[in-house]
């Protein structure tokens, strides 16, 4: 291993290694848990519906004094399981989305009783008020609903993506995300190769290869765990500045979960590094000294 001929070249490819494994390990980590499903896990965890519920509560009955609509004709006709639709399809759509084009095409959950309950008050305060059933009457009503579902939509849509999406952003994301499967197979291939070449430059001890291996992923485990104990144990993501409460759970509760799982990740390779060190360390003995036995005394 001290040989300067095969200790540079393990060393410059030992280096490469350690960047190739924590791409990889942060792309799996990607693959695995940023995901539709994940993100509705999340969600639910947190019961995000009744702070959501309170939320529409509070903005309907604020908007009495300019719509004239009491707010118990919208929320008599929305609970927390209705919420949690309207939440999981702004998931669905963003992730479809994500997987292709950048273009969301959210589906607004039918909702019989909300609009019954908004067809009920309109023609109750026309009876009333003997006002006239025309295209205009028609058109209000209509408008009405759709702003209903428009509203309940933006404070179901905890992640923003529809937000992401005005501004471009969901696209650039897109571009990247929708090609993961790809880059993780990249960088995996890139990691296997510089094995396969730490295999071959110390070809004439193989078994030096897994030295080198241990110590890359020792290497790249410490890079890796060391900020993200840092951002787990000071709660740094508590200090971003979100106004809404629910888009602030919602925001640092995933990016909690995703640092502790790269950090996971990264400990198991600081652990397989160790552990791959302490099995060259023992079977490099055993073949520096092969022949070594007790020495019997008469």
């Amino acid at each position: 291993m001290k040989k300067l001929s095969s200790y540079l070249p393990s060393l410059i490819v030992s280096i490469l290694l350690v960047f190739s494994v924590i791409l990889s390990s942060a792309l799996l980590m990607v693959d695995i848990n940023v995901s539709s499903s994940k993100l509705k896990s999340i969600i639910q965890k947190n019961n995000l519906e009744s702070k959501i519920y309170t939320e529409l509560e509070k903005y309907f009955t604020d908007k009495y004094n300019t719509t004239g609509i009491p707010a118990e004709v919208y929320l008599n006709s929305i609970d927390t399981e209705y919420i949690r639709s309207f939440e999981e399809s702004y998931l669905d759509s963003a992730f479809e989305a994500l997987s292709n084009d950048g273009i969301m095409n959210t589906i607004y959950p039918h909702n019989e009783k909300l609009e019954q309950s908004i067809d009920t008050f309109f023609n109750n305060f026309a009876d009333q008020n003997n006002y006239e059933k025309d295209e205009n009457f028609k058109l209000k009503l209509s408008t009405t609903k759709q702003n209903a579902y428009t509203t309940i939509g933006a404070f179901c849509d905890v992640y923003k993506f529809s937000a992401m999406e005005s501004k471009g952003v969901l696209k650039k994301i897109a571009n990247v995300y929708s090609k993961r499967v790809i880059y993780t197979a990249f960088f995996l291939a890139v990691t296997l190769v510089l094995i396969l070449l730490l295999v071959f430059i110390n070809r004439n001890k193989k078994i030096t290869a897994m030295y080198w291996c241990g110590i890359s992923a020792m290497i790249a485990g410490i890079i890796g765990t060391v900020p993200s104990i840092y951002l787990t144990a000071t709660r740094y993501y508590d200090s971003f500045s979100i106004k809404q409460a629910v888009v602030f759970t919602a925001f640092t509760s995933a990016m909690y979960k995703y640092t502790e799982a790269f950090m996971a990740i990264q400990i198991a390779l600081i652990v397989l590094g160790l552990a791959m060190c302490v099995i060259y360390g023992i079977i490099g003995d055993k073949k520096k000294y092969p022949n070594t036995k007790p020495t019997q005394i008469n």
